[in-house]
Protein backbone atom coordinates (compact mmCIF):
# COMPACT_ATOMS: atom_id res chain seq x y z
CA UNK A 1 0.00 0.00 0.00
CA UNK A 2 1.52 3.31 -0.99
CA UNK A 3 1.91 6.17 1.42
CA UNK A 4 0.06 9.48 1.36
CA UNK A 5 0.94 11.85 -1.41
CA UNK A 6 3.18 14.69 -0.32
CA UNK A 7 0.38 17.25 -0.65
CA UNK A 8 -2.14 15.32 1.43
CA UNK A 9 0.46 14.40 4.03
CA UNK A 10 1.43 18.05 4.37
CA UNK A 11 -2.21 18.98 4.85
CA UNK A 12 -2.68 16.29 7.47
CA UNK A 13 0.37 17.50 9.38
CA UNK A 14 -0.80 21.11 9.11
CA UNK A 15 -4.14 20.01 10.55
CA UNK A 16 -2.28 18.65 13.57
CA UNK A 17 -3.63 15.11 13.04
CA UNK A 18 -2.19 12.17 14.89
CA UNK A 19 -3.40 9.08 16.65
CA UNK A 20 -3.19 11.04 19.87
CA UNK A 21 -5.43 13.88 18.71
CA UNK A 22 -4.91 17.33 17.28
CA UNK A 23 -2.35 19.80 18.55
CA UNK A 24 -4.76 22.38 19.91
CA UNK A 25 -4.66 24.71 22.86
CA UNK A 26 -5.10 23.02 26.22
CA UNK A 27 -8.78 22.47 26.94
CA UNK A 28 -9.87 23.40 23.42
CA UNK A 29 -11.99 20.94 21.43
CA UNK A 30 -9.85 19.52 18.61
CA UNK A 31 -10.76 19.54 14.90
CA UNK A 32 -12.20 16.46 13.23
CA UNK A 33 -10.62 15.14 10.01
CA UNK A 34 -13.15 13.49 7.69
CA UNK A 35 -13.06 11.38 4.57
CA UNK A 36 -16.37 11.17 2.74
CA UNK A 37 -15.38 10.16 -0.78
CA UNK A 38 -12.19 9.26 -2.63
CA UNK A 39 -11.14 12.31 -4.59
CA UNK A 40 -7.81 13.63 -5.80
CA UNK A 41 -9.16 17.19 -5.90
CA UNK A 42 -12.27 19.14 -5.00
CA UNK A 43 -14.38 21.50 -7.10
CA UNK A 44 -15.61 24.70 -5.46
CA UNK A 45 -19.28 23.74 -5.59
CA UNK A 46 -21.63 24.06 -2.62
CA UNK A 47 -24.94 24.26 -4.46
CA UNK A 48 -27.31 21.72 -2.82
CA UNK A 49 -29.50 21.64 -5.93
CA UNK A 50 -26.70 20.07 -7.98
CA UNK A 51 -26.38 16.35 -8.68
CA UNK A 52 -22.73 16.25 -9.71
CA UNK A 53 -19.61 17.88 -8.32
CA UNK A 54 -21.18 19.22 -5.13
CA UNK A 55 -19.02 18.76 -2.04
CA UNK A 56 -20.04 16.55 0.86
CA UNK A 57 -21.37 18.40 3.86
CA UNK A 58 -23.28 20.87 1.68
CA UNK A 59 -26.59 19.29 2.68
CA UNK A 60 -26.88 18.77 6.42
CA UNK A 61 -23.88 20.69 7.66
CA UNK A 62 -24.51 23.93 5.74
CA UNK A 63 -28.03 23.61 4.30
CA UNK A 64 -30.75 21.83 6.25
CA UNK A 65 -33.92 19.92 5.53
CA UNK A 66 -37.37 20.51 7.01
CA UNK A 67 -37.45 17.16 8.82
CA UNK A 68 -35.05 14.33 9.60
CA UNK A 69 -35.88 10.71 8.74
CA UNK A 70 -33.88 8.01 10.51
CA UNK A 71 -33.53 5.19 7.95
CA UNK A 72 -32.27 2.84 10.66
CA UNK A 73 -35.52 3.29 12.55
CA UNK A 74 -38.27 3.30 9.88
CA UNK A 75 -41.09 5.60 10.85
CA UNK A 76 -38.95 7.83 13.07
CA UNK A 77 -39.27 11.42 11.84
CA UNK A 78 -37.87 14.38 13.78
CA UNK A 79 -38.74 18.07 13.38
CA UNK A 80 -35.85 20.10 11.99
CA UNK A 81 -36.39 23.43 10.21
CA UNK A 82 -40.09 22.54 10.33
CA UNK A 83 -41.83 21.87 13.63
CA UNK A 84 -44.75 20.00 12.06
CA UNK A 85 -46.56 19.18 8.82
CA UNK A 86 -50.20 18.69 7.89
CA UNK A 87 -51.70 17.11 4.77
CA UNK A 88 -54.88 18.32 3.08
CA UNK A 89 -56.76 17.89 -0.21
CA UNK A 90 -56.31 14.10 -0.21
CA UNK A 91 -52.53 14.33 -0.10
CA UNK A 92 -52.18 17.09 -2.68
CA UNK A 93 -51.41 19.90 -0.25
CA UNK A 94 -48.81 19.91 2.51
CA UNK A 95 -48.48 22.72 5.06
CA UNK A 96 -45.36 23.15 7.20
CA UNK A 97 -45.15 25.15 10.41
CA UNK A 98 -41.56 26.36 10.62
CA UNK A 99 -39.19 26.84 13.49
CA UNK A 100 -38.94 30.50 14.47
CA UNK A 101 -35.76 32.35 15.38
CA UNK A 102 -33.56 30.50 12.86
CA UNK A 103 -31.09 32.68 10.97
CA UNK A 104 -28.92 32.29 7.92
CA UNK A 105 -25.20 32.66 8.61
CA UNK A 106 -25.29 36.18 7.11
CA UNK A 107 -27.72 37.17 9.85
CA UNK A 108 -30.88 37.27 7.72
CA UNK A 109 -33.94 35.48 9.17
CA UNK A 110 -35.07 32.13 7.82
CA UNK A 111 -38.74 32.34 6.78
CA UNK A 112 -41.45 30.63 4.78
CA UNK A 113 -40.33 32.65 1.75
CA UNK A 114 -37.13 30.60 1.64
CA UNK A 115 -39.05 27.31 1.67
CA UNK A 116 -41.46 28.44 -1.04
CA UNK A 117 -38.58 29.71 -3.16
CA UNK A 118 -36.71 26.39 -2.85
CA UNK A 119 -39.67 24.34 -4.10
CA UNK A 120 -40.59 26.88 -6.76
CA UNK A 121 -37.02 26.66 -8.04
CA UNK A 122 -37.31 22.90 -8.41
CA UNK A 123 -40.60 23.35 -10.22
CA UNK A 124 -39.10 25.89 -12.65
CA UNK A 125 -35.98 23.77 -13.24
CA UNK A 126 -36.95 20.08 -13.50
CA UNK A 127 -33.28 19.07 -13.77
CA UNK A 128 -32.89 20.20 -10.14
CA UNK A 129 -35.94 18.24 -8.97
CA UNK A 130 -34.03 15.26 -7.52
CA UNK A 131 -37.11 13.45 -6.25
CA UNK A 132 -39.30 14.08 -9.30
CA UNK A 133 -41.81 15.89 -7.08
CA UNK A 134 -44.96 16.96 -8.93
CA UNK A 135 -45.04 20.48 -7.55
CA UNK A 136 -47.92 22.63 -8.79
CA UNK A 137 -47.31 25.69 -6.62
CA UNK A 138 -46.54 27.15 -3.21
CA UNK A 139 -48.16 29.72 -0.94
CA UNK A 140 -46.64 31.57 2.00
CA UNK A 141 -49.37 31.66 4.66
CA UNK A 142 -47.34 33.42 7.36
CA UNK A 143 -43.65 34.06 8.08
CA UNK A 144 -43.55 30.64 9.76
CA UNK A 145 -46.11 28.78 7.64
CA UNK A 146 -45.96 27.60 4.02
CA UNK A 147 -48.09 25.33 1.85
CA UNK A 148 -46.76 23.25 -1.03
CA UNK A 149 -49.27 21.98 -3.59
CA UNK A 150 -48.83 18.90 -5.75
CA UNK A 151 -50.45 17.73 -8.96
CA UNK A 152 -51.07 14.25 -7.54
CA UNK A 153 -51.50 12.63 -4.15
CA UNK A 154 -48.06 12.66 -2.55
CA UNK A 155 -48.34 11.10 0.91
CA UNK A 156 -45.50 8.67 0.26
CA UNK A 157 -43.18 11.40 -1.03
CA UNK A 158 -42.87 13.08 2.35
CA UNK A 159 -39.29 11.83 2.69
CA UNK A 160 -38.37 13.36 -0.68
CA UNK A 161 -40.19 16.57 0.20
CA UNK A 162 -39.10 17.28 3.75
CA UNK A 163 -36.27 14.86 4.41
CA UNK A 164 -34.25 15.09 1.22
CA UNK A 165 -34.64 18.72 0.09
CA UNK A 166 -32.13 21.26 1.35
CA UNK A 167 -33.65 24.72 1.88
CA UNK A 168 -31.72 27.63 0.35
CA UNK A 169 -31.84 31.39 1.07
CA UNK A 170 -34.10 33.21 -1.34
CA UNK A 171 -32.33 36.55 -0.90
CA UNK A 172 -29.11 35.08 -2.34
CA UNK A 173 -30.22 32.37 -4.77
CA UNK A 174 -32.82 34.54 -6.50
CA UNK A 175 -29.92 36.56 -7.92
CA UNK A 176 -28.33 33.51 -9.56
CA UNK A 177 -29.05 30.83 -12.15
CA UNK A 178 -29.44 27.80 -9.86
CA UNK A 179 -28.54 25.40 -12.67
CA UNK A 180 -25.05 26.85 -13.24
CA UNK A 181 -24.39 28.58 -9.90
CA UNK A 182 -21.62 26.81 -7.94
CA UNK A 183 -22.23 28.82 -4.74
CA UNK A 184 -18.58 29.26 -3.67
CA UNK A 185 -19.53 31.23 -0.54
CA UNK A 186 -22.46 29.27 0.91
CA UNK A 187 -24.81 30.82 3.45
CA UNK A 188 -26.88 28.25 5.32
CA UNK A 189 -28.83 27.61 8.51
CA UNK A 190 -26.81 24.54 9.46
CA UNK A 191 -24.38 23.85 12.29
CA UNK A 192 -21.33 24.68 10.13
CA UNK A 193 -20.15 27.28 7.66
CA UNK A 194 -17.40 27.09 5.06
CA UNK A 195 -14.20 28.74 6.31
CA UNK A 196 -11.50 27.61 3.85
CA UNK A 197 -11.40 26.03 0.41
CA UNK A 198 -8.71 24.72 -1.91
CA UNK A 199 -8.62 21.91 -4.44
CA UNK A 200 -6.84 19.74 -1.84
CA UNK A 201 -8.64 20.71 1.37
CA UNK A 202 -11.77 22.45 2.53
CA UNK A 203 -12.70 23.31 6.07
CA UNK A 204 -15.87 24.11 7.97
CA UNK A 205 -16.17 25.84 11.34
CA UNK A 206 -19.09 25.84 13.76
CA UNK A 207 -21.93 28.28 13.28
CA UNK A 208 -21.93 30.30 16.53
CA UNK A 209 -25.55 31.37 15.99
CA UNK A 210 -26.89 27.87 15.29
CA UNK A 211 -30.47 27.33 16.45
CA UNK A 212 -29.61 24.29 18.60
CA UNK A 213 -28.05 25.92 21.69
CA UNK A 214 -24.64 24.59 22.67
CA UNK A 215 -24.21 22.63 19.47
CA UNK A 216 -22.13 21.55 17.69
CA UNK A 217 -19.29 20.71 20.08
CA UNK A 218 -16.82 19.91 17.30
CA UNK A 219 -15.43 23.35 16.34
CA UNK A 220 -13.79 22.52 13.02
CA UNK A 221 -14.17 19.86 10.34
CA UNK A 222 -11.44 19.27 7.77
CA UNK A 223 -11.93 17.45 4.47
CA UNK A 224 -8.57 16.55 2.85
CA UNK A 225 -8.67 15.23 -0.73
CA UNK A 226 -7.69 11.63 -0.11
CA UNK A 227 -7.34 9.09 -2.89
CA UNK A 228 -8.43 5.48 -2.23
CA UNK A 229 -4.94 4.28 -1.29
CA UNK A 230 -4.25 7.38 0.79
CA UNK A 231 -7.38 6.73 2.85
CA UNK A 232 -6.13 3.30 3.84
CA UNK A 233 -2.80 4.79 4.89
CA UNK A 234 -4.51 7.67 6.68
CA UNK A 235 -6.62 5.23 8.70
CA UNK A 236 -3.61 3.05 9.46
CA UNK A 237 -1.56 6.01 10.70
CA UNK A 238 -4.35 7.59 12.71
CA UNK A 239 -4.62 10.70 10.54
CA UNK A 240 -8.37 10.38 9.82
CA UNK A 241 -10.96 10.62 12.59
CA UNK A 242 -14.04 9.64 10.59
CA UNK A 243 -14.04 7.79 7.27
CA UNK A 244 -16.47 6.09 4.94
CA UNK A 245 -14.21 3.63 3.18
CA UNK A 246 -14.00 0.00 2.19
CA UNK A 247 -10.99 -1.46 4.01
CA UNK A 248 -10.05 -4.98 2.83
CA UNK A 249 -8.51 -6.18 6.13
CA UNK A 250 -10.04 -3.84 8.66
CA UNK A 251 -8.76 -5.47 11.84
CA UNK A 252 -5.17 -5.40 10.61
CA UNK A 253 -5.15 -2.06 8.80
CA UNK A 254 -7.45 -0.03 11.04
CA UNK A 255 -8.39 -1.60 14.38
CA UNK A 256 -4.78 -2.63 15.11
CA UNK A 257 -5.59 -4.15 18.49
CA UNK A 258 -7.38 -1.02 19.74
CA UNK A 259 -11.10 -1.88 19.39
CA UNK A 260 -12.13 0.63 22.07
CA UNK A 261 -10.64 3.51 20.09
CA UNK A 262 -10.70 2.41 16.44
CA UNK A 263 -14.32 1.47 15.89
CA UNK A 264 -16.48 0.71 12.86
CA UNK A 265 -20.18 0.19 12.16
CA UNK A 266 -21.58 -1.01 8.82
CA UNK A 267 -25.40 -1.10 8.92
CA UNK A 268 -27.22 -1.72 5.59
CA UNK A 269 -28.00 1.42 3.63
CA UNK A 270 -29.77 0.20 0.52
CA UNK A 271 -28.78 -2.21 -2.20
CA UNK A 272 -25.88 -2.49 -4.63
CA UNK A 273 -27.01 -3.74 -8.03
CA UNK A 274 -25.72 -4.66 -11.44
CA UNK A 275 -27.37 -2.18 -13.78
CA UNK A 276 -28.09 -3.23 -17.37
CA UNK A 277 -28.60 -0.27 -19.69
CA UNK A 278 -32.08 -1.06 -20.98
CA UNK A 279 -31.67 1.25 -23.96
CA UNK A 280 -29.07 -1.24 -25.24
CA UNK A 281 -30.75 -3.47 -27.87
CA UNK A 282 -29.32 -6.68 -26.41
CA UNK A 283 -29.55 -5.92 -22.70
CA UNK A 284 -33.18 -4.93 -23.20
CA UNK A 285 -33.93 -8.60 -23.99
CA UNK A 286 -35.38 -10.33 -20.88
CA UNK A 287 -33.64 -13.62 -21.71
CA UNK A 288 -30.24 -11.92 -21.69
CA UNK A 289 -30.86 -10.37 -18.27
CA UNK A 290 -32.14 -13.73 -17.01
CA UNK A 291 -28.95 -15.40 -18.19
CA UNK A 292 -26.76 -12.79 -16.53
CA UNK A 293 -28.78 -13.16 -13.33
CA UNK A 294 -28.26 -16.94 -13.31
CA UNK A 295 -24.54 -16.72 -14.08
CA UNK A 296 -23.44 -14.26 -11.38
CA UNK A 297 -22.22 -15.90 -8.16
CA UNK A 298 -23.29 -13.39 -5.53
CA UNK A 299 -22.09 -15.49 -2.61
CA UNK A 300 -18.55 -15.32 -4.01
CA UNK A 301 -18.84 -11.55 -4.55
CA UNK A 302 -19.86 -11.02 -0.91
CA UNK A 303 -17.16 -13.36 0.40
CA UNK A 304 -14.28 -12.22 -1.83
CA UNK A 305 -14.97 -8.65 -2.99
CA UNK A 306 -16.86 -7.48 0.11
CA UNK A 307 -14.81 -9.54 2.59
CA UNK A 308 -18.01 -10.80 4.21
CA UNK A 309 -18.93 -7.33 5.53
CA UNK A 310 -22.44 -7.56 4.09
CA UNK A 311 -24.98 -10.10 2.75
CA UNK A 312 -26.45 -11.12 -0.60
CA UNK A 313 -29.55 -9.06 -1.35
CA UNK A 314 -33.01 -10.57 -1.49
CA UNK A 315 -34.09 -10.96 -5.16
CA UNK A 316 -36.77 -8.31 -4.60
CA UNK A 317 -34.04 -5.90 -3.33
CA UNK A 318 -36.18 -5.28 -0.22
CA UNK A 319 -33.94 -4.77 2.84
CA UNK A 320 -33.85 -7.77 5.12
CA UNK A 321 -34.35 -8.35 7.97
CA UNK A 322 -37.05 -5.82 8.64
CA UNK A 323 -38.87 -5.80 5.31
CA UNK A 324 -40.77 -9.07 5.69
CA UNK A 325 -44.22 -7.45 5.45
CA UNK A 326 -43.30 -5.96 2.06
CA UNK A 327 -42.24 -9.27 0.46
CA UNK A 328 -44.51 -11.08 -2.02
CA UNK A 329 -45.65 -14.21 -0.12
CA UNK A 330 -44.56 -16.58 -2.90
CA UNK A 331 -41.07 -15.06 -2.93
CA UNK A 332 -40.59 -14.75 0.81
CA UNK A 333 -37.85 -17.40 0.81
CA UNK A 334 -36.48 -16.63 -2.65
CA UNK A 335 -32.70 -16.78 -3.01
CA UNK A 336 -30.19 -16.65 -5.84
CA UNK A 337 -28.80 -19.85 -7.31
CA UNK A 338 -26.11 -20.09 -9.98
CA UNK A 339 -27.23 -22.16 -12.99
CA UNK A 340 -24.71 -21.99 -15.82
CA UNK A 341 -26.47 -24.52 -18.06
CA UNK A 342 -29.83 -22.77 -17.87
CA UNK A 343 -28.12 -19.45 -18.62
CA UNK A 344 -26.51 -20.94 -21.74
CA UNK A 345 -29.88 -22.29 -22.84
CA UNK A 346 -31.46 -18.84 -22.53
CA UNK A 347 -28.76 -17.34 -24.76
CA UNK A 348 -29.10 -19.84 -27.61
CA UNK A 349 -31.27 -17.47 -29.62
CA UNK A 350 -28.88 -14.53 -29.29
CA UNK A 351 -26.03 -13.91 -31.74
CA UNK A 352 -22.82 -14.57 -29.74
CA UNK A 353 -21.17 -11.61 -31.46
CA UNK A 354 -23.68 -9.33 -29.72
CA UNK A 355 -22.85 -10.62 -26.25
CA UNK A 356 -19.95 -8.25 -25.63
CA UNK A 357 -20.32 -5.50 -23.07
CA UNK A 358 -18.30 -3.00 -21.03
CA UNK A 359 -18.80 -3.01 -17.26
CA UNK A 360 -18.17 0.49 -15.91
CA UNK A 361 -17.13 0.98 -12.26
CA UNK A 362 -15.64 3.84 -10.22
CA UNK A 363 -11.97 2.94 -9.85
CA UNK A 364 -11.66 4.31 -6.28
CA UNK A 365 -14.25 1.75 -5.08
CA UNK A 366 -11.86 -1.19 -4.88
CA UNK A 367 -14.51 -3.62 -3.65
CA UNK A 368 -16.68 -2.86 -6.69
CA UNK A 369 -13.66 -3.19 -8.97
CA UNK A 370 -13.07 -6.66 -7.53
CA UNK A 371 -16.77 -7.50 -7.84
CA UNK A 372 -16.66 -6.46 -11.50
CA UNK A 373 -13.76 -8.85 -12.14
CA UNK A 374 -15.71 -11.71 -10.57
CA UNK A 375 -18.77 -10.84 -12.67
CA UNK A 376 -16.59 -10.82 -15.80
CA UNK A 377 -15.32 -14.31 -14.95
CA UNK A 378 -18.83 -15.62 -14.24
CA UNK A 379 -20.31 -14.26 -17.46
CA UNK A 380 -17.46 -15.68 -19.53
CA UNK A 381 -18.66 -19.15 -18.45
CA UNK A 382 -21.95 -18.62 -20.31
CA UNK A 383 -20.49 -17.02 -23.43
CA UNK A 384 -20.78 -13.34 -22.47
CA UNK A 385 -17.65 -11.23 -22.95
CA UNK A 386 -17.22 -8.37 -20.50
CA UNK A 387 -14.53 -5.73 -20.43
CA UNK A 388 -14.27 -4.15 -16.99
CA UNK A 389 -13.42 -0.47 -17.05
CA UNK A 390 -12.55 1.62 -14.00
CA UNK A 391 -12.94 5.40 -14.26
CA UNK A 392 -12.68 8.39 -11.92
CA UNK A 393 -15.61 8.79 -9.54
CA UNK A 394 -17.08 11.93 -11.13
CA UNK A 395 -16.65 10.44 -14.62
CA UNK A 396 -18.56 7.36 -13.49
CA UNK A 397 -21.33 9.48 -11.93
CA UNK A 398 -21.68 11.43 -15.17
CA UNK A 399 -21.62 8.42 -17.53
CA UNK A 400 -24.09 6.34 -15.53
CA UNK A 401 -26.32 9.34 -14.86
CA UNK A 402 -26.49 10.13 -18.58
CA UNK A 403 -26.92 6.50 -19.65
CA UNK A 404 -23.57 6.28 -21.43
CA UNK A 405 -22.69 2.72 -20.39
CA UNK A 406 -23.55 -0.95 -21.04
CA UNK A 407 -23.35 -2.43 -17.56
CA UNK A 408 -22.45 -0.77 -14.27
CA UNK A 409 -22.57 -1.30 -10.53
CA UNK A 410 -24.36 1.27 -8.42
CA UNK A 411 -25.90 1.58 -4.97
CA UNK A 412 -29.45 2.72 -4.38
CA UNK A 413 -29.98 4.23 -0.92
CA UNK A 414 -32.65 3.00 1.45
CA UNK A 415 -35.47 5.27 2.55
CA UNK A 416 -38.11 5.48 5.22
CA UNK A 417 -39.62 2.26 3.77
CA UNK A 418 -38.78 -0.11 0.85
CA UNK A 419 -40.94 2.10 -1.37
CA UNK A 420 -38.29 4.81 -1.60
CA UNK A 421 -35.67 2.38 -2.82
CA UNK A 422 -38.13 0.86 -5.31
CA UNK A 423 -39.17 4.28 -6.55
CA UNK A 424 -35.57 5.30 -7.11
CA UNK A 425 -34.86 2.06 -8.95
CA UNK A 426 -37.98 1.84 -11.10
CA UNK A 427 -40.02 5.04 -11.57
CA UNK A 428 -40.11 5.81 -15.31
CA UNK A 429 -40.24 9.57 -14.65
CA UNK A 430 -36.68 9.30 -13.35
CA UNK A 431 -35.53 7.57 -16.57
CA UNK A 432 -34.23 10.52 -18.53
CA UNK A 433 -33.28 10.27 -22.23
CA UNK A 434 -29.74 9.10 -22.86
CA UNK A 435 -27.48 12.12 -22.62
CA UNK A 436 -29.54 13.76 -19.85
CA UNK A 437 -28.48 13.21 -16.24
CA UNK A 438 -30.92 11.06 -14.28
CA UNK A 439 -31.48 11.11 -10.53
CA UNK A 440 -32.53 7.47 -10.34
CA UNK A 441 -33.66 4.58 -12.55
CA UNK A 442 -30.26 4.79 -14.24
CA UNK A 443 -30.97 1.63 -16.25
CA UNK A 444 -34.02 3.45 -17.72
CA UNK A 445 -36.81 0.99 -16.96
CA UNK A 446 -40.17 2.05 -18.39
CA UNK A 447 -43.25 0.04 -17.54
CA UNK A 448 -46.83 1.32 -17.01
CA UNK A 449 -47.61 -1.41 -14.48
CA UNK A 450 -44.62 -0.42 -12.37
CA UNK A 451 -45.58 3.26 -12.43
CA UNK A 452 -49.16 2.39 -11.51
CA UNK A 453 -47.99 0.52 -8.41
CA UNK A 454 -45.60 3.30 -7.36
CA UNK A 455 -48.39 5.83 -7.74
CA UNK A 456 -50.85 3.58 -5.88
CA UNK A 457 -48.49 3.47 -2.91
CA UNK A 458 -48.19 7.26 -2.94
CA UNK A 459 -51.96 7.68 -3.14
CA UNK A 460 -52.72 6.23 0.28
CA UNK A 461 -51.70 6.50 3.92
CA UNK A 462 -53.02 2.98 4.56
CA UNK A 463 -50.03 0.80 5.53
CA UNK A 464 -51.67 -2.44 4.33
CA UNK A 465 -52.30 -0.92 0.90
CA UNK A 466 -48.74 0.35 0.75
CA UNK A 467 -47.42 -3.09 1.63
CA UNK A 468 -49.52 -4.70 -1.12
CA UNK A 469 -48.19 -2.25 -3.72
CA UNK A 470 -44.61 -2.94 -2.64
CA UNK A 471 -45.22 -6.69 -2.84
CA UNK A 472 -46.30 -6.29 -6.46
CA UNK A 473 -43.17 -4.24 -7.17
CA UNK A 474 -41.16 -7.08 -5.63
CA UNK A 475 -42.75 -9.51 -8.09
CA UNK A 476 -41.68 -7.28 -10.96
CA UNK A 477 -38.12 -7.23 -9.64
CA UNK A 478 -38.00 -11.02 -9.47
CA UNK A 479 -39.85 -11.84 -12.68
CA UNK A 480 -38.89 -9.04 -15.09
CA UNK A 481 -35.39 -8.20 -13.81
CA UNK A 482 -35.35 -4.45 -14.48
CA UNK A 483 -32.23 -4.37 -12.33
CA UNK A 484 -30.09 -7.15 -10.85
CA UNK A 485 -29.56 -6.78 -7.07
CA UNK A 486 -26.19 -8.03 -5.81
CA UNK A 487 -25.76 -7.31 -2.10
CA UNK A 488 -26.91 -4.94 0.59
CA UNK A 489 -24.97 -1.70 0.56
CA UNK A 490 -23.08 -1.22 3.83
CA UNK A 491 -22.94 2.25 5.32
CA UNK A 492 -19.15 2.29 5.60
CA UNK A 493 -18.10 4.09 8.77
CA UNK A 494 -14.82 4.03 10.65
CA UNK A 495 -14.52 6.43 13.58
CA UNK A 496 -12.12 7.03 16.47
CA UNK A 497 -13.13 7.72 20.05
CA UNK A 498 -9.89 9.36 21.20
CA UNK A 499 -11.25 12.85 20.41
CA UNK A 500 -15.03 12.46 20.47
CA UNK A 501 -17.62 9.93 21.63
CA UNK A 502 -21.34 9.56 20.98
CA UNK A 503 -21.10 7.85 17.59
CA UNK A 504 -24.03 5.76 16.25
CA UNK A 505 -23.95 2.05 17.08
CA UNK A 506 -26.07 -1.06 16.77
CA UNK A 507 -27.27 -0.29 20.32
CA UNK A 508 -28.03 3.35 19.48
CA UNK A 509 -28.72 3.68 15.73
CA UNK A 510 -29.83 7.29 15.85
CA UNK A 511 -28.44 8.07 12.37
CA UNK A 512 -26.58 6.46 9.50
CA UNK A 513 -22.92 6.48 10.61
CA UNK A 514 -21.28 7.02 7.23
CA UNK A 515 -19.78 10.51 6.68
CA UNK A 516 -21.04 10.57 3.07
CA UNK A 517 -24.73 10.20 4.01
CA UNK A 518 -26.68 13.47 4.15
CA UNK A 519 -28.13 14.90 6.28
CA UNK A 520 -27.20 12.09 8.67
CA UNK A 521 -23.55 13.16 8.91
CA UNK A 522 -24.66 16.48 10.40
CA UNK A 523 -26.91 14.67 12.88
CA UNK A 524 -23.92 12.58 13.97
CA UNK A 525 -21.77 15.69 14.49
CA UNK A 526 -24.51 17.25 16.59
CA UNK A 527 -24.49 14.19 18.87
CA UNK A 528 -20.74 14.05 19.46
CA UNK A 529 -19.17 15.14 22.72
CA UNK A 530 -15.53 15.30 23.84
CA UNK A 531 -13.88 12.02 24.85
CA UNK A 532 -13.91 11.53 28.59
CA UNK A 533 -17.26 13.23 29.11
Amino acid sequence: MRRLTAVVLALALAAGCSSGGASTAKGAAPPLVMHAIDSGTFQENFNPFHLEGVNFGTTGMIYETLEYFNKLRPGEVKPWLALSHEWADEGKALTFTLRQGVKWTDGKPFTADDVAFTFDTMSRHPELNKGALEISGTEVLAPDKVRIDFKTTSYAKLFNISGNTAIVPKHLFEKENPVTFTNPKPVGTGPYKLSKFSAQLYEMTKNPAYWQPGKPVVPTIRFPAYTANAVQTGLQQGEIDWAGAFVPDIDKIYVQGKPEINKYYFPPEGVVSLLPNLTHPVLSKPEVRQAINLAVDRDKIVKVAERGYTEVAHPTSIPMPGGEAFLPPEYKDAAYKVDVEKAKELLKGVDPAQLTFTLLVPSPFTDWVNAAQLIREDLAKVGITVETRGVAFQDWVSKVGKGNYDLSIRATPAGASPYFQMRSLLLSELAKPVGTAATGNYQRWKDPETDKLINAYAATEDLAEQQRATQELGRIMVEKLPVLPLFYSPAWAQFRTNKYVGWPSAQDPYAMPSPYTSPDAAVVLLNLRPAGT
